[in-house]
Order: structure tokens, then C-alpha cells, then sequence
């Protein structure tokens, strides 16, 4: 059920981010970096949420001094950033071919 969450919370997050990326990029093309920061962000801070939020089965919440919570968050900002790009691409991909 904590990996739903996650998972969840990383397409929500991934969703809203390419929203917030088109809105700054619309508005302030130059600031390509400001969008990309904001959109690619949104999605790792839903992630780092829902699971520093959630219990493990164990009933203890994660801690922040264990290593295997770094790798867990590791793993989070990699699988954000990666469909974040996938989608941003395939949008760019699409909107290209008309």
C-alpha cells in the first residue's frame, strides 16, 4: 500500500509539475532553468512526502539518520525526475507532430 502511495504521489506530483513547467515557461520564456527547477521539483517533494509520511510495516515512520532512508529517497528523486523528463519529451514530441 506504501508503494501505491508513492507511486501516486509521483504521477500527481509529475502531472502538476509539467502544469507549473508550462505556466513559467509561458510567462517567462528566458527562465527555462526556473521552469524546469519548479516542475521537475514538485514531483521529488511529493515523493520525499508521501514517504517520510507513511509507516513502514512495521509501524515506525522513517528515519532520517538511516541510511536505507537515504537510498529509499535516492530512489524517489531518480524515478521523479525520470518520468518528468519522459513526459516533458513525449509532450514536446507530440505538440511537434502536430
Amino acid at each position: 500500500m506504501r508503494i501505491l502511495l508513492i507511486l501516486a504521489s509521483l504521477i500527481v506530483g509529475t502531472i502538476a509539475g509539467i502544469y507549473l513547467f508550462g505556466m513559467i515557461w509561458r510567462t517567462s520564456a528566458p527562465e527555462g532553468s526556473m521552469a524546469m527547477f519548479v516542475g521537475g521539483g514538485t514531483p521529488v517533494v511529493l515523493g520525499a512526502l508521501a514517504f517520510l509520511g507513511t509507516k513502514n510495516a512495521d509501524g515506525q515512520r522513517p528515519s532520517l539518520g538511516n541510511v536505507r532512508t537515504w537510498f529509499a529517497l535516492l530512489g524517489i528523486v531518480a524515478a521523479a525526475a525520470g518520468l518528468f523528463v519522459l513526459l516533458i519529451v513525449a509532450l514536446f514530441l507530440t505538440v511537434q507532430r502536430g
